[in-house]
């Protein structure tokens, strides 16, 4: 996606080439952070908090830049942005060894990914209520397209995969062969080819069109792709999600703070903190108004009535300290860490507890909730 930069003045957009400016213009009394969002109702949170005046009223301006996942990432690592939305693909930046980023947030826990089934293929007798056991007996022998780039893939090979393989004995495990032909997952006691998944990569925009022709038994994908998909019931059904099947095994989208600019602004990034989190609020009890602000800060390239709000649990302050307080959030960290450990660019030293700086998030939420 190309970089999108707008600025909002009196709350009308125009695009004149700035950057985002808060409803009413910029404050020139307040610190400003440099914030990354993608075009999608997961960096949500942060298009409400900035359109419904949450950072300004904590007391920071935001400037904002929307763009495609790898891009901000390297600009958050590189310190070109402050803060970044940060989605699963390119979340081992946080488990690198120098830890240029680190967690500020989990944002919302992704339901966007799901094993749809083509119904006059393989997973023709399968429902949502199937078992583990029952999805990984459909899927031997079965070819899944899914986009090896994106997070769907490592849902499929890390969550879903594992959770099936727990549920089947010796000699029974599924297994998929890598793009260089490694037999995957390692250490299972058999590879007979009748327990094979055959693996296509195709890119998730590419999905609709390819599966239309009964070419592959199953598809991994998300919204919008898995929207339209579903939508085609004569043809297609989901078999599983992550919230059917996989609920211990979230990996969720996050926020990503530069460490360096953090040292050296800590007082402005609690307060911006304390703004998101009453974007998350928002967003969590009016998403169909955070797809308007999102079609408002995308320039109208996202349009609200195509955003499916059923694709996560938006977490708002109180769910945030809930996970907090019962060890989730740390154990959903661990999930990401986990999912990123066959990376080569991973330091495995680098534990989900040195990985984040949930303090400042815990802090904001019970600002916003009067705790």
């Amino acid at each position: 996606m190309r970089k999108i930069k707008l600025f909002v003045a009196l709350c009308a957009t125009s695009l004149i080439g700035g950057a985002l400016a808060s409803c009413g213009g910029k404050d020139d009394n307040l610190p400003t952070v440099r914030l990354g969002l993608h075009a999608n109702l997961g960096a949500g949170a942060g298009y409400s908090a900035y359109y419904r005046d949450y950072f300004k009223k904590a007391g920071v301006n935001v400037e904002i830049e929307v763009g495609g996942g790898p891009a901000l990432a390297t600009k958050v690592v590189a310190g070109q942005l402050d803060v970044s939305f940060m989605g699963g693909g390119v979340a081992w930046n946080y488990f690198t060894t120098n830890q240029e980023i680190k967690i500020a947030a989990l944002d919302n826990l992704t339901d966007d990914d799901r094993l749809i089934a083509y119904n006059n293929g393989k997973g023709k007798n399968l429902t949502i209520e199937s078992t583990l056991e029952e999805i990984g007996n459909a899927l031997k022998t079965s070819t899944v397209a899914l986009d090896f780039t994106t997070n769907p893939f490592q849902w499929f090979t890390t969550s879903l995969v594992p959770a099936i393989n727990s549920k089947l004995g010796d000699g029974e495990k599924v297994w998929y062969a890598d793009d260089k032909g490694a037999k995957l997952p390692e250490g299972l006691t058999s590879y007979d080819t009748k327990n094979e998944i055959k693996l296509a990569n195709v890119t998730n925009s590419n999905l609709t069109t390819t599966m239309a022709n009964g070419q592959y038994d199953f598809a991994v994908a998300f919204a919008p792709v898995a929207t339209a998909l579903e939508g085609q019931k004569d043809k297609f059904k989901t078999v599983a999600r992550t919230s059917t099947h996989l609920s211990e095994s979230y990996q969720p989208s996050t926020y990503a703070v530069n460490t360096k600019w953090l040292e050296k602004n800590e007082d402005s990034f609690k307060k911006f903190m304390i703004g998101l989190v009453g974007g998350m609020n928002f967003r969590h009890d009016n998403p169909t108004e955070t797809c308007k602000d999102i079609e408002k800060g995308t320039g109208g390239q996202v349009s609200a009535n195509t955003m499916n709000t059923d694709i996560a649990v938006w977490l708002n302050a109180q769910q945030q300290l809930d996970l907090y307080n019962d060890g989730r959030m740390l154990k959903y960290t661990e999930n990401i860490r986990q999912g990123k450990l066959s990376n080569e660019k991973v330091d495995k030293n680098i534990t989900a507890d040195k990985a984040n700086v949930f303090s400042y998030l815990i802090d904001a939420c019970k600002t916003v909730l009067g705790k």
